[in-house]
């Protein structure tokens, strides 16, 4: 925006924690753009910042015996001032900026910041050399081999509903839009910060089985059984990121708490988002991954080498 707002307005901001605030900002009002004729010009600049750290773990076992592990774990965190939103976005970010003027506000995770990732993988060839010549030729010829991937999820991008009217643009201060329409948003809740919410992680574990049968010379068969989700555990793919309501001050559900000081007015109340259902809570899954990682799938299948 790079203006100084000129308007004040207060709001009465319920908290995570049950309690309720009256809080006062600085709104952005249609008068203080430069051009008020004008609505939205996008600019780009750089000035956000980003930090990432983290530790990589490699523990393998080279095959020895016909076993083979391979396990790899990583920590880390990644952290920024914002991340552009819309579908011009450089990142293509989900959160616009609370308050143009204070960007470091918006310190925090970055949308793709994923804490923990582990990828362990074993491969078996039995090689059992055993007197009884039935187990032998039962286990001998048989590969079996696994990968289990288990990550912590991205944050949420919490929204708000309702909207905030009368500004130069949106949200509580009036100063928020979408890079990608370059119309006004309500953009994220005031009471929590940016990324602040957990996202749900994933496991995942495939199992494959081989068995080769020579046949002649260089002749053989190879049956290949495969499971991918072998635990069919759910993957999510997206969740309600609906966190709070905003409520008009002409509104039933909004009564003001406290003094508004002089010179703001009172502008409305943000409560928590009540669903119609508890499926409509937040954070709870509205989609699951059909793709990479999809439900269960076995697939069967022989080939014929020569």
């Amino acid at each position: 925006m790079g203006q100084t707002p000129h308007g004040l307005h207060s709001y009465d901001i319920t908290y995570p924690n049950g309690t309720t605030n009256l809080v006062t900002v600085p709104f952005y009002l249609t008068t203080d753009r430069i051009n008020a004729s004008l609505s939205s010009i996008n600019a780009g600049f750089s000035v956000a910042n980003s930090w990432y750290h983290s530790l990589a773990v490699t523990v393998r076992r080279p095959i020895n015996h016909g076993l083979e592990v391979l396990v790899n774990y990583t920590y880390a965190k990644a952290l920024d001032d914002d991340m552009v939103s819309g579908a011009f976005g450089t990142f293509y970010g989900g959160n616009p900026i609370l308050n143009p003027n204070n960007i470091k506000g918006e310190y925090g995770r970055s949308d793709i910041d994923m804490r923990e990732r582990f990828i362990g993988t074993v491969l078996w060839r039995p090689e059992i050399m055993l007197g009884n010549k039935f187990m032998k030729q039962g286990l001998d010829g048989f590969t079996f081999s696994g990968t289990a991937t288990e990550s912590t999820g991205f944050p949420i991008v919490a929204s708000m509903s309702g909207t905030v009217a009368g500004g130069a643009d949106g949200n509580i201060y009036g100063g928020a839009m979408s890079s990608g329409s370059g119309a006004p948003t309500t953009g994220r809740p005031p009471e929590i910060q940016r990324n602040s919410q957990p996202g749900p992680g994933f496991r995942n574990i495939d199992f494959r089985v081989t068995r080769e049968i020579p046949i002649h010379n260089k002749m053989s068969m190879q049956f290949i059984g495969e499971a991918f989700n072998l635990m069919n555990h759910p993957i999510d793919s997206s969740v309600n990121s609906t966190f709070a309501t905003y409520y008009g001050p002409t509104s039933s559900s909004c009564t003001e708490s406290g003094t508004v000081p002089a010179g703001s007015t009172f502008y409305g109340c943000i409560k928590p988002y009540s669903p119609s259902s508890p499926s409509g809570a937040f954070g709870v899954r509205t989609g699951t991954n059909s793709v990479l990682y999809g439900p269960r799938q076995i697939q069967l299948s022989v080939k014929f080498n020569f």
